[in-house]
């Protein structure tokens, strides 16, 4: 009885460790080859969740700033500094623009698809026309379909960048380009056969788009750069016609 005992011994031991090994491997928390996790957020994901915090935020405070800008071109925007809604997309602030080798800080109020300045030495604003000023309508930027946030689902080639600190937020930045005939659309300047690269960049955990910059040729040969800052979603404003 002895010599039968001995021989089994070393063949049922295999046997219970290895069904031990195959338990193991089906438990769902075995962190093993066969385990699943979600793939993480690709760049394009960002830019849809950015998209969708600007569409829905009702409200911006808007900045814009241009550098590089050729002291040839005959009128451009230098800068701009307001606040509009998305729904129905409207603005109100000063937009600074050089014409005919002139700098002035012009108040404007677009709403209603009008476009009110108020030029200088003028006593009241007026009902102008966006083209022959050669500025664009900055209602436009807020529009949640074509604006800002309809520029995010045309970026080509998105990828993730660098993270880095503005103040106390943390952003997360995105790569890519922007098709001319898509930039000409919203700034009203460029060309429409060029390609612009675009930088985004966007508030970790709520996603919102905080910064934008586009550079390429807004005003060809040269290449110049248009850099936007968004905050304030979602604060109270209100544009009324003057």
């Amino acid at each position: 009885m002895r010599h039968g005992g001995t021989r089994h011994t070393p063949v049922v031991l295999p046997l219970v460790l290895g069904a031990l090994v195959l338990l193991t491997g089906c438990d769902g928390s075995s962190d093993g080859a066969g385990a699943t996790s979600a793939a993480p957020p690709t760049a394009q994901d960002r830019l849809a969740q950015a998209r969708d915090a600007l569409a829905g935020a009702g409200s911006v405070q808007l900045g814009l700033t241009g550098t590089d800008l050729p002291e040839d071109e005959p009128s451009y925007v230098v800068s701009a500094q307001g606040a509009g809604t998305t729904e129905p997309p409207a603005f109100d602030g000063t937009i600074t623009v050089r014409m005919s080798g002139v700098q002035a800080e012009v108040p404007t109020i677009a709403t209603d698809g009008e476009l009110w300045v108020q030029l200088p030495f003028a006593p009241s604003y007026v009902l102008s026309d966006p083209e022959e000023l050669g500025v664009p309508d900055p209602a436009t930027l807020l529009d949640p379909g074509t604006g800002l946030a309809g520029l995010l689902e045309q970026t080509e080639d998105p990828a993730l960048g660098e993270r880095t600190r503005a103040g106390e937020e943390l952003l997360q930045l995105v790569e890519g380009t922007l098709p001319g005939e898509e930039v000409v659309g919203l700034l009203g300047a460029g060309d429409e056969e060029g390609v612009f690269d675009v930088v985004y960049g966007l508030v970790e955990e709520s996603w919102e788009l905080r910064t934008v910059e586009i550079s390429g040729p807004f005003y060809p040969p040269a290449t110049s750069t248009y850099a936007l800052t968004l905050d304030g979603y979602g604060e109270p404003v209100t544009v009324t016609r003057p």
